[in-house]
């Protein structure tokens, strides 16, 4: 383990003055507590009775191996956080959690006698960084630097001593302390000391699982101890949420195994090596996995497992494939048989045969009980319904929210069965649902949805006044109804709705505050096109404030929050003033849920100002994905900027302009389809960049007349943007240069789109966006014009676009 990294120091030692380390000791108070337990509870407490390698097998196998993402249509995974929109408050008003400083992240080493001790010690003169340090006061950062120059040099006694006392002295650093001195007391062949080191790592640690690992390969090879190295591996792969493919846990599986093995454990090696088979299919265990289970029968549990993992991975013809030569062999209400016809319906769900999944998903929200199980079955049953059988789909989604009212899908349920009985006419139903969900999860992530639709209905009924308050109460939720994006929905259709009243000066105060705090989305793109026509010297103003950023060190300070009680994040500043490489993944591994935006922006804006732009970067794209205040200042356009990157710019310009598209569109597609991957491959078969569907792909080189051999062609970035590109353009020029109407057709088709026009054919863009029947479409238009317009006002130097409103109608508001 090394502390280098030189671009950290670079940026940092600029500062005037050495922190010193009881600042970071004052932040551990919670975590510190929570180690001092620890260290105080026998770590044999904490694990199942070692070497029951059979009731551990059966324990994983009993366990769905379906995440939850997969029962809606899109299957995106819950989100990590999120974020509601705040107020600005004054600064004499601020009330601090835990103020932080760009100098709080100052280098331990950056001047002085450290400074010169770390430069010796980066250059491997260990012996030289020891001498410089020892007149120096023995706080934390010298002790740490002392101890691994005695670690690198050798000298494994001192350094294990060292470690140890600081461990204890020094919680932000209790882990790696550890850890270190646990591997040199293997040096030193003290096997004891070694594993009470190893033992002594936390739970939740970056280094845990390596420090399981290496406490079982210890009592395995020296002490012939089997048990007990099985029960040092058991956290591993002892865990509340499947992991498929996770190489730890493949990895910890198969040595399970062969540790039962040697204590003549036949049975629990069966099952051990069933794991592998089942629960990570496609990790480089698995041949000798097979290879242990020849000759030996495979358990159906394990085969359903199996075929539930191959789901989650979405290799849905594979688990089809198990799945139905095992399904005539098992009955309901079996638990294992709701099991597998459960993941059969979700499968053939995935793969869009809804009539086939309705058939398969009936029987069991009919005869299984099980308590998790049922609600998933009926919340997938009433989506397929909800295609094919929509009036079926209304009362299915109302049993599940009766049947399960404290249930996680209860308010889904109730707003998709209001949204299909709107859209089969019956307004009353919908409404007494809509009630419902407001009344009864007023903090759910689907209240602000309930409201929107309620304003909708009174909109269209013409009752201003109701629909006014529909939108206000939007804006006063509190909990996961309230996003940016929900509130910046609600004040652009009340500026709208304002403006039908004759209320024009009020209207355009609030539609120019929505095109300046989110500028960089659907609504603030739609905002600032309004505007354009209706208030052009607000216009103006929006756009000169967009430009002119305010600077870039009004960054900071920014509040750390409750992020002062994280275990990783103090640990991860810790090694930040360290200069430890492995700084960026500490604070990687936070937990951010339950966080507020500035302790996640704080995360973000640490490792961009410590020169970490890869780890930066999946911050400001889980920020930007779950909400995030608009950029209209340097902070947020530092986050914006890493969650746009130009990648692959120069072919997207290339093959955009030749297909006559604009090129941040096509950016902008790219980004929200793969996430600017290449290799993105989809559940229903789209590949690349632009994620081409094979047939589309082929249909389009012909008429370009460009030879594309196979479908895996399709993984490299010239010819898939080239396609994707000729694509997009060709659905412009079908519906006369409209971006809207192009993105939709580019997700559902253009006979989709065609429908929808006909079916709406006096709606403006706005409207007619809002309306659009399938929620994966229309959110889809949002990201994608909204991501353009994010990438407008971060890189384009000229203009900003805008979409434009003219005559109602399937041919207005091209892009200009």
């Amino acid at each position: 383990m090394g502390l280098e990294h030189a671009t950290l120091r670079g940026l940092l030692r600029y500062t005037n003055r050495l922190l010193s380390w009881p600042l970071v000791a004052a932040l551990w108070v919670a975590p510190a507590a929570r180690a001092e337990a620890q260290q105080q509870q026998p770590q044999q407490q904490q694990q199942p009775p070692a070497g029951d390698i059979s009731n551990l097998a059966e324990s994983a196998s009993s366990k769905h191996q379906l995440p939850s993402s997969l029962d809606s249509e899109n299957e995106e995974a819950e989100p990590e956080f999120t974020i509601g929109p705040t107020e600005p408050v004054a600064p004499g008003e601020r009330r601090w959690v835990r103020k932080f400083e760009l100098v709080d992240l100052k280098s331990y080493f950056a001047e002085g006698v450290l400074a010169k001790a770390k430069d010796a010690y980066d250059g491997g003169r260990y012996r030289t960084a020891r001498q410089l340090l020892e007149t120096e006061e023995a706080t934390p950062p010298v002790r740490y630097l002392r101890a691994m120059s005695a670690l690198r040099m050798g000298q494994w006694a001192t350094a294990t001593e060292e470690l140890s006392a600081l461990a204890e002295s020094h919680p932000p650093l209790r882990d790696y302390c550890h850890f270190e001195a646990a591997r040199a007391y293997e040096r030193m062949r003290k096997w004891a000391e070694a594993v009470t080191h190893y033992g002594a790592v936390s739970p939740g640690a970056r280094r845990f699982e390596d420090a399981r690992f290496g406490m079982a390969y210890i009592l395995e090879k020296k002490k012939q101890d089997y048990a007990g190295a099985v029960a040092a591996l058991t956290p591993i792969v002892q865990s509340d949420s499947p992991k498929p493919n996770n190489p730890r846990q493949a990895e910890a599986w198969l040595t399970i195994a062969r540790l039962a093995r040697y204590q003549a454990d036949y049975n629990g090696e069966h099952r051990a090596h069933l794991a592998v088979w089942a629960l990570h299919p496609f990790s480089r265990q698995v041949p000798a996995a097979i290879k242990g289970l020849r000759d030996l029968p495979y358990v159906p549990k394990w085969k359903v497992a199996r075929a539930e993992t191959l789901l989650s991975l979405h290799h849905n013809r594979e688990a089809l494939d198990m799945l139905e030569r095992m399904l005539p062999k098992m009955e309901l209400p079996d638990p294992l048989a709701c099991r597998a016809h459960f993941a059969y319906g979700t499968a053939l769900r995935k793969e869009r045969k809804h009539s086939l999944a309705i058939r398969a998903l009936r029987p069991v929200v009919e005869n299984c009980q099980d308590e998790a199980l049922r609600p998933r079955a009926l919340y997938v049953l009433g989506y397929s319904e909800s295609v094919v059988e929509p009036d079926s789909s209304i009362s299915t989604y109302l049993k599940l929210a009766r049947d399960y009212p404290k249930h996680a899908y209860a308010d889904d349920a109730l707003f998709y069965a209001a949204h299909k009985a709107l859209d089969r006419g019956n307004k009353a139903a919908a409404m007494a649902a809509l009630d419902q969900l407001i009344s009864h999860h007023p903090d759910g992530n689907f209240a602000a949805e309930a409201l929107f639709q309620r304003f909708w209905v009174y909109r269209a009924e013409g009752q201003q006044d109701a629909a006014l308050e529909a939108l206000s109460r939007i804006e006063e939720l509190r909990g996961k109804g309230s996003t940016h994006e929900s509130v910046q929905r609600a004040r652009y259709w009340r500026s709208r709705t304002l403006r039908t009243l004759g209320r024009a000066e009020e209207a355009n105060a609030l539609m120019e505050r929505v095109a300046a705090e989110g500028a960089a989305t659907w609504y603030g793109l739609m905002a600032r096109s309004r505007l354009a026509v209706e208030a052009p010297e607000r216009a103006r103003a929006v756009s000169e404030r967009l430009r002119s950023p305010a600077s870039a060190m009004t960054v900071w300070p920014l509040d750390a929050g409750n992020l002062a009680e994280d275990q990783h994040f103090v640990t991860g500043i810790e090694l930040m003033k360290l200069e430890h490489r492995e700084a960026a993944s500490e604070l990687l591994a936070v937990d951010r849920k339950g966080r507020g935006e500035e302790s996640i922006r704080l995360l973000f804006h640490i490792l961009h100002a410590s020169g970490y732009e890869r780890y930066a970067r999946s911050i400001a794209w889980a920020l930007r994905r779950e909400g995030l205040a608009a950029p209209t200042e340097a902070e947020t356009r530092l986050i914006y900027a890493a969650a746009y990157p130009h990648a692959f710019r120069n072919l997207v310009v290339q093959h955009s302009r030749a297909a006559r598209v604009n090129p941040d569109l096509m950016q902008a597609l790219i980004r929200e389809e793969s996430a600017f991957n290449p290799n993105a491959r989809s559940p229903t078969g789209a590949l690349g960049l632009a994620q081409l569907m094979p047939a589309t792909a082929f249909a389009v080189a012909r008429q370009l007349n460009v030879p594309l051999a196979t479908p895996s062609a399709l993984l490299d970035p010239r010819q898939n943007i080239r396609l994707g590109s000729a694509y997009l353009g060709g659905l412009q020029r079908r519906f006369s240069g409209n971006p809207a109407y192009a993105v939709a057709s580019y997700n559902a088709g253009p006979g989709a789109v065609d429908r929808w026009l006909s079916r709406f054919p006096d709606a403006e863009l706005d409207e007619w966006v809002e309306q659009i029947p399938v929620e994966e479409t229309r959110l889809y238009v949002k990201r994608v014009l909204g991501s353009a317009s994010a990438y407008q006002l971060l890189y384009a130097s000229d203009k900003m676009t805008t979409l434009a409103f003219g005559e109602r109608g399937s041919n207005n508001a091209g892009s200009r």
